[in-house]
């Protein structure tokens, strides 16, 4: 298991479910609220919980099956660091089997 030495302050969460190809949620990214209102999260951290997933970080949309299947792996149980504006803004991620979706649990850090 990857122990995180996290830089920022956590402020705001979500849970993601991936049936269909999802990305962070805008509001979450920037903020119109709260103490960080108008700053672009620095990064976020992810927890798989449910199922494993297939994500990218350059805007394409990541594939399950086939010979086009796209996208980097990251499995049940697994948690990531997604940081840098470009990369937290282009995340897109889906479940890595065609079923029901995994559930993505999401903290947000300025």
């Amino acid at each position: 298991m990857r122990v995180f030495e996290i830089s920022g302050v956590a402020s705001g969460h979500e849970k993601l479910t991936t049936a269909t190809a999802v990305g962070f949620t805008a509001a979450k990214i920037l903020p119109t609220t709260g103490s960080f209102t108008g700053v672009n999260a620095r990064s976020v951290l992810i927890s798989v919980e449910t199922a494993d997933i297939r994500f990218t970080i350059d805007g394409t949309t990541p594939v399950v099956t086939g010979a086009t299947q796209a996208g980097h792996l990251l499995t049940k149980g697994s948690s990531w660091e997604v940081s840098g504006e470009s990369d937290i803004i282009n995340f897109k991620c889906i479940n890595a089997v065609a079923s029901n979706g995994a559930v993505l649990h999401c903290t947000y850090l300025f």
